[in-house]
């Protein structure tokens, strides 16, 4: 992954977390899939990991994005490329 990315997007990143510490929220995914799998393991029912993360706020998925969220999401993607169906109009 560090091969495909820019100097630009790895010194945004390293000042991201240079400000944010990001182990908090890696010790409470680790724990949380260490909970999920003994649960699923001793009650045999299934569970999401989210049911167990204690700092992280995951909202309930809505299903999938409509095309002009995804289209706001990409718009700030610096350096992508934008696949379109063949004879689109655009």
């Amino acid at each position: 992954m560090l091969s495909e990315m820019s100097a630009s997007e790895f010194s945004d990143w390293v000042t991201h977390f240079s400000k944010t510490p990001f182990m908090p929220q890696l010790v409470d995914i680790e724990f949380a899939a260490l909970h999920t799998s003994l649960y699923m393991a001793m009650s045999g029912t299934k569970t999401e990991l989210t049911d167990f993360m204690l700092l992280t706020d995951v909202e309930a998925d809505e299903g999938e994005m409509s095309d002009e969220a995804i289209q706001l999401a990409s718009e700030g993607i610096s350096g992508g490329v934008r696949y379109e169906q063949p004879n689109s109009g655009s």
